[in-house]
């Protein structure tokens, strides 16, 4: 906090230097180098970063593929906890129960449970490799399920200029992704992610945790922010978070990983 009790989150880079607050830190992205459309270069490489990247498990999570059975284990263990008997009424009602993918990926998150749970997915993703890697996976789109459980929607943009469809969601999963946006660009896309959910629907966000302030990583172009910061962009978008929780089973070397299940 700062002396006048605004919020204020100090950052360093990945080589310990210190980068300013984050509000001196995102002012200078946006006033930086833009490309052709007028979007601040921070984007760009970070797409450019990704693009290099192979289209599978090991590629998109850095190398540490082998931490994806227990990332499932726990997402499932929240989602069953705080949406199991709503999904539960979908069913007995008859009514289709629908997930957005956010930052899918080669779409992992969805073949490793979110198909298992819900009747419908979409997946959003703005590298081009990756989503064309889930669109031919048959364990991603759901071909030859017999509950007829499937992906249907597959959207190569970037959250920042995503819209959900409005009402369409039960759930709104965002997973290890949002350090790409700018707080301004995270809080309006929690709002348009408000207008996607059905009446009573919630965001799950996953991500990583700095123990304080944030951390730049200048290869990705991303930021790695603190519990605190995470509950103050939150808050910032006029949403609260019902429920914290924590990863288990992954190796110590890793960043402290935290489930958020938000509510407008």
């Amino acid at each position: 906090m700062s002396a006048r009790g605004v919020a204020q989150f100090r950052g360093v880079d990945d080589l310990g230097r210190d980068v300013g607050t984050h509000e001196e830190f995102w002012l200078k992205v946006k006033r930086g180098a833009k490309n052709a459309d007028g979007k601040p270069l921070w984007y760009a490489k970070g797409i450019e970063y990704w693009d290099a990247i192979d289209a599978d498990v090991d590629g998109v999570l850095g190398g540490f593929g082998h931490v994806s059975a227990a990332d499932a284990r726990d997402s499932i263990r929240v989602l069953r906890d705080v949406y199991g008997a709503t999904l539960g009424a979908r069913r007995a009602s008859g009514e289709k129960a629908t997930v957005l993918d956010c930052g899918a990926g080669v779409g992992r998150v969805t073949s490793s449970f979110l198909i298992e749970y819900f009747d419908e997915v979409d997946l959003v993703e703005p590298v081009g490799h990756f989503l064309e890697a889930a669109r031919v996976d048959e364990a991603v789109t759901g071909a030859g399920r017999r509950d007829g459980h499937r992906a249907v929607g597959f959207f190569k943009e970037p959250l920042e200029e995503f819209t959900p469809e409005i009402g369409r969601y039960d759930v709104i999963w965002i997973q290890w992704c949002i350090g790409h946006l700018t707080d301004d660009d995270l809080v309006a896309f929690f709002h348009r992610c408000k207008e996607g959910l059905k009446p009573g629907g919630i965001i799950v966000m996953k991500e990583n945790n700095a123990k304080d302030g944030f951390i730049l990583d200048l290869e990705d172009s991303s930021i790695t922010r603190s519990h605190e910061y995470l509950l103050h962009v939150i808050d910032k978008a006029g949403m609260r978070c019902v429920e914290h929780r924590v990863q288990t089973g992954f190796p110590k070397e890793l960043f402290t990983v935290s489930m958020y299940v938000i509510q407008p």
